[in-house]
């Protein structure tokens, strides 16, 4: 398998479902990667050509040579497995909340990302006509080929009939993750940090949050909306069923405790934020609980967030029908500027998407949350990791809290009303 394609296809994400990010870095801490990364600096691919103001991510293909995994393999011969723990808690819908434990792996495992269709998910084209080829009429499946760079480039391998790394359902998350995922700790408790009252227990759960993620169309939302998508479920630590109605204090801090199962006692504290707040959209009108936008509306969506952070979370869901989503764009803002109000102000312009009804979901995050994805330090820096073990330890990864907000809108043709 070659680097490029690997960076290409794991560099991640996003985390739709995990209603927050996952953190890969992109120098030094390459040699590490852990589970659905969805989600975090690099956007999926079939969000690439959405904008959201002020953040803005590139993807310049200045390096083209193609290199082998296996190349830096005596870099990190001497390189240790050890855990990274991304948690946040969710303000709104305690149920939602989700720690996710997982084992660093390297780029140069080669066992796990070799390129192959190991569990044979992968469904090549449907020869409808018997012919032994693909025809232009017939469905790709699984068989879409790898978009080549340019607006002009094609698809390689589309419709080979062969598994092609790249393509969907090829070292994929649902071969992976199960590698990954640690679901052996004893137990993961949650409190109130002054009073150490208790609030709820984790348990594991292998479907503890998904992400749509879309293969195939590269370029503006009109073309996005066609790729083939595939649906992730990742696996993690989520409230009993008991405590799923917990209501979380605004203000205040939460510790959270997990032990290993060689007695290690790892923890770390958040405090919960407000919502979004004081969104204004120039030039739409509502109709019941749906905001109407014009596809000729240029006019930019603004909103605050609490003083406390300048991070949130944009989160857009196409609604295909009555309790049926698919995620279609996600991104991590961060506010520059203060307004009027002395608060973080957040635009975000949604010209090009194509006509429909979508959910809108913004995420107030917790400041250390925002600043382990955005971050250019270390992985494994004090200053940027809030797990410590019993010995005071870093542990890798992050623990925040997040408080969304949702609503509908629809998108239509000047004409219509």
């Amino acid at each position: 398998m070659n680097l490029k394609k690997y960076l290409s296809a794991y560099l991640v994400n996003f985390t739709h479902a995990f209603g927050s990010i996952s953190r890969v870095r992109s120098d030094l801490d390459l040699e590490i990667v852990s589970s659905t990364s969805k989600h975090p600096l690099v956007l999926q691919r079939r969000y690439q050509s959405i904008f959201l103001i002020p953040v803005s991510i590139f993807l310049v293909q200045s390096c083209t040579e193609e290199l082998s995994i296996a190349d830096f393999a005596d870099a990190f011969k001497n390189y240790e497995q050890e855990l990274r723990i991304e948690g946040m808690l969710n303000s709104t819908d305690f149920s939602q909340s989700v720690i996710r434990v997982d084992n660093t792996i390297l780029v140069t495992d080669t066992s796990l990302f070799n390129g192959i269709d190991d569990n044979g998910d992968w469904v090549t084209y449907s020869d409808l006509n018997e012919n032994g080829e693909w025809d232009e009429d017939e469905p790709l499946n699984d068989d879409i080929g790898i978009k080549q760079h340019g607006p002009n480039g094609g698809y390689e391998g589309r419709g080979n009939g062969i598994a092609d790394p790249g393509e969907p359902h090829v070292d994929d998350y649902i071969e992976i993750l199960p590698l990954i995922h640690d679901s052996t700790l004893v137990s993961v408790i949650l409190r109130e940090t002054e009073s150490q009252a208790f609030v709820a227990e984790f348990v594991w759960s292998w479907q503890a949050g998904y992400w749509d993620e879309g293969f195939g169309s590269h370029g503006p939302p009109s073309e996005i909306k066609d790729a083939t998508f595939v649906r992730y479920y990742y696996g993690g630590y989520i409230p009993k069923s008991e405590y799923s109605q917990v209501e979380l204090g605004v203000g205040t801090e939460y510790t959270i405790e997990l032990e290993t199962t060689d007695g290690r006692i790892i923890s770390a504290s958040t405090t919960v934020l407000a919502p979004p707040l004081n969104l204004l959209w120039p030039g739409t009108s509502t109709q019941a609980d749906t905001i109407i936008v014009s596809t000729e509306n240029y006019a930019s969506l603004t909103w605050n967030t609490p003083i406390e952070t300048n991070f949130c979370g944009v989160i857009m869901d196409e609604v295909l029908g009555t309790d049926s989503t698919q995620g279609f764009y996600s991104n991590l803002a961060v506010a520059i500027d203060i307004d009027d109000t002395g608060l973080p102000v957040y635009p975000a312009n949604f010209v090009g998407i194509p006509l429909g009804i979508y959910r809108i979901i913004l995420e107030s995050y917790s400041y250390n949350y925002g600043n382990y994805v955005y971050s250019g330090l270390s992985l494994r820096d004090r200053e940027l990791s809030n797990w410590r073990d019993q010995s005071g330890n870093v542990v890798l990864g992050a623990f925040g809290a997040k408080s969304p907000i949702e609503f509908y809108v629809r998108f239509v043709a000047p004409s219509d009303p």
